[in-house]
């Protein structure tokens, strides 16, 4: 048996739909610095965390069957008195996180309403090859 090595670091990449632009890092521009740079700090300490089930920000994988087949998860962090999520599935490469959709969360409200039902569209259109993904760049110098 040959061993290949594993990638040491989790890399995280963020969905691109059709027309180029990136919903995370838009709905990520409308947020204020403070929750900007907490949100960087989840990916940070997760880039270098062997298991997604020990992130920091790990909150659970969804529930629910069409949720469930893609393998959906949130990562949730709290910034400005108000909590975050931003729903994500793994990719086909090891140790690869792609990011879908971000939208804030109380109790059980997500806002916008229909986060949860677009993060799992855009799981479909990138099994189906209509969407792209950029990797994102997580600033370990702040």
């Amino acid at each position: 048996m040959i061993l290949f090595p594993q990638p040491h670091f989790w890399t995280f990449w963020d969905f691109i739909a059709e027309a180029g632009e990136s919903p995370i890092q838009e709905w990520l521009d409308g947020l204020s610095l403070a929750a900007q740079l907490t949100f960087n700090s989840i990916l940070k300490q997760a880039h270098k965390t062997k298991s997604p089930l020990e992130w920091t920000g790990f909150k659970r994988f969804l529930a629910g069957k069409k949720f469930q087949k893609e393998r959906l998860w949130e990562l949730y962090f709290k910034a400005d008195g108000k909590q975050y999520r931003v729903v994500g599935k793994f990719g086909d490469n090891t140790k690869q996180a792609i990011l879908l959709c971000g939208c804030y969360h109380k109790g059980d409200v997500y806002s916008p309403a229909e986060a949860l039902n677009t993060a799992y569209k855009r799981a479909r259109a990138l099994a189906q090859g209509k969407g792209k993904l950029s990797v994102r760049e997580i600033r370990i110098d702040i």
